[in-house]
This record gives structure tokens, sequence and C-alpha cells, in this order.
């Protein structure tokens, strides 16, 4: 399974290190982010860094759907009005401005020289049942064909947009899925993000409804010969893969590892810098430096074991945290995700409850994680693989 950079603010030298020692394959990149002649240059310097590189331009169109709110911070998208502008859903609901808004984006996507086109959509907030699933439909059908007409060499990708509680309806996201998968001329694969309340609450997104949602999407569109990438995927990406998803994609900051649209809405922020926090695959969880200095004398499994372990023998470099979650969950990839989705499952199912185990073993020595750092997310993960497995009739 493929890992991807989900590009942000204040990239550094992040993205290039991690193609150097192939933690990661290739970029996502994000317009709000870089500007466009930036863009360009960064495009070249990964492609120079690594020639397997894939590279992938999310052009964020739903962002401009809330353009006229007067708290939307949509950064460089603005520079980029050669596609992007502002959107409603009256004007959307015309195939003719669907088809516009397709042709405008994949033309500059294939003049900038990506592996793949990444066909723009809208965030469907609420519900399938919905005006907006109703245009995010539009735009998957239409997507192969217009690009074809731009360029027929590019693969394309749909974007599926969707809010974590368009998730929890299972009868209506099959319903859904039922009608993006037998459109007459299907995407070459989709583009997946889901989208939490608010980026910094885990239990948003470590849902039960939710993850056996997310997992469904994967599944249901690979066993109907789609390629899937996931977009903000972060330490779900193992499990998605074992569904069948493609890749996956994490960055370095928390709404790079869960997707919001607060990255367009920013409420205030501040305080110091976050402890720099450890991926510890035996706990599928990020927990603080000082914790797993303090943990890993009681309970030695916490340790991955990987390169990138060594820059936790003191208080790693901040930008050496992202390469360490890279390395960190590339490595979880390899150790669970399988040909066969049964058997991946059951090495899912094997890391919940080894987690479970260990988890017991820090608490019984009198250590008392932080709250982000504790066990709460191993329940609705073990839920989430029983209900996609009772949806799925796995």
């Amino acid at each position: 399974m493929k890992l991807f950079a989900q590009h942000g603010y204040a990239e550094g030298n992040k993205i290039i290190e991690g193609l150097t020692a192939e933690f990661i394959d290739g970029v996502v990149f994000s317009p709000k982010d870089i500007k466009p002649d930036r863009l360009l240059e960064r495009i070249q310097e990964v492609q120079d860094a690594s020639s397997r590189a894939e590279v992938f331009f999310d052009p964020q169109i739903y962002a401009a759907m809330i353009t006229n709110d007067p708290r939307a911070k949509i950064g460089n998208l603005e520079e980029y009005n050669i596609y992007f502008s502002p959107l409603t859903k009256n004007r959307l609901e015309i195939e003719k401005n669907v088809i516009s808004v397709l042709r405008k984006t994949v033309t500059f996507e294939t003049e900038l020289g990506v592996s793949t086109i990444l066909a723009p959509n809208i965030l469907i907030s609420r519900s399938f049942d919905s005006r907006e699933a109703t245009i995010s439909n539009t735009f998957i059908r239409l997507a192969k064909d217009v690009t074809a007409k731009v360029n027929e060499d590019l693969p394309v990708y749909a974007t599926l947009a969707v809010s974590r509680d368009t998730l929890t309806n299972p009868l209506e996201l099959q319903e859904f899925l039922n009608d993006i998968t037998s459109v007459d001329s299907p995407p070459d694969g989709f583009y997946l993000i889901v989208s939490a309340r608010n980026s910094e609450t885990r239990l948003d997104i470590f849902n039960s409804d939710v993850i056996a949602g997310w997992l469904l999407l994967n599944y249901t569109l690979k066993v109907n010969g789609f390629k899937v990438i996931n977009g903000y995927s972060d330490i779900l990406t193992p499990f998605l893969g074992a569904v069948g998803g493609d890749a996956g994609s994490t960055g370095w900051w928390s709404n790079l590892r869960t997707f919001s649209m607060e990255r367009f809405l920013p409420t205030l922020t501040g305080g110091r810098q976050p402890i720099p926090r450890y991926l510890c695959n035996s706990l599928l969880n990020r927990i603080r430096f000082d914790e797993y200095q303090s943990w890993k004398e009681f309970v030695p499994e916490i340790r991955n074991g990987i390169e990138t372990d060594n820059f936790y023998e003191d208080e790693p470099e901040r930008s050496k945290e992202v390469l360490q979650s890279w390395e960190a969950i590339k490595t979880l990839c390899n150790s669970l995700v399988r040909r066969n989705v049964t058997s991946s499952l059951r090495l899912c199912e094997d890391a919940i409850e080894n987690a479970v185990e260990y988890y017991s073993r820090i608490q019984s020595t009198g250590l008392r994680p932080d709250p982000k750092s504790n066990d709460e997310h191993l329940e609705p993960l073990n839920e989430g693989i029983r209900s996609f497995r009772r949806i799925a009739e796995l």
C-alpha cells in the first residue's frame, strides 16, 4: 500500500526528506498553502528528488462553496483564479456549469505535469439524500469524459468528499455507492476525503459508524474495479488498505492528518508548541515524547524498532516528527495489509487486541496517559471493523 504526503503550510524540506528515505511514495499538493509559481518549482523539485514519486494536486473546489462566508480564509487559493472562483449549489445544479468547472480545473492540472488528475468536487456535508449529493454525483459522472477532451493520456480520479456524519447512515451510503459505481463513463479511481467537525477531536473520526463507512467506501469501490486514494487518513491508512484502499495520506499538522473545513474557516488558536509525539504502532496511537521515554522501560514493545526511532533518543526536532510518522505508518501497512481482505482484517483485529494488552500493562504500572494518548480509540476501531464485516457480509 502506498503512502503520500498531505501537503500543507510550513513544508520546509520534509517531503523531499521523506521521498529520499522512501517513507512516502509521493505528494498531494494543497493550493491553499502554496503560490502558483512556487508550486511549479516544487513539483519539479519533487520529481528531481525521486523518479518514482507520484504527484497529485487537490484543486480544493469544495472551499469555493464557502468563499462568501466572512470567516473564510482560503489562503493562496484566490491566486488560482484560472479555475477557482466562488460557487453556489444553485449554479452547480446546472450541468453545463459543472462541466465548465471540470474543464478549467483539469486543464490547469494537466499543465502542472501531475501523475494523475484529481477531478474537483464539492463536500457532501450532511446526507447522501441531498442536493449536495446530487451535485457530487454529477461531478463524478462527468469527470472522465471532460478529462478525455483535455488529455486522453492521464488517468482521472474523481474526488469524493464527505462529512463524517454522512457515513453514519449505511443504507444511504450504499445507495449512493450503487449510483456512482454504475455511471456510464466511470473515472479510473477516487480520491476520498472524510471531513471531521474538528480536526483536533480524535473521537470525531474514531467513531465505529464513521470507520465502518470509510471501510465500506474503500471496499466497495475496489470491488468495482476502482483505484482508491484516501486523503488525510493518517493512522487509519493500513485499516483502509486492508479492505482494498490503494493509498493513504498524512502530513505534519493535525489538520493534515484529519480533514476539516476548519482549514478554511479557522478558529482562534494560541499557546505554546505542543510536545512532540511518537507514533507507536503497537498502541495504534501517537503518544507524547515523555510518555514514550517513560513507558518503553516497562513495555519495551512500544518501540517500533525502525530507523526513525533514533530521532527519539532525545526530544526530536519538530521537522523530524513527520518523518517518524511516515515510516511508522508505512511499516504498519506492510504488517497488516495483505492481498486477501479476510486475512488483512484478521491481522488488524489482532493488532487492536495486542494494543489493548499493552495499554493494560502500562496502566498496571500506575502510569496514566494524557487524553490524546489513551486507549479510547481502540473500541470504536474494533467495533467499526465488526460493523463493516456485517455490512459487507465478510
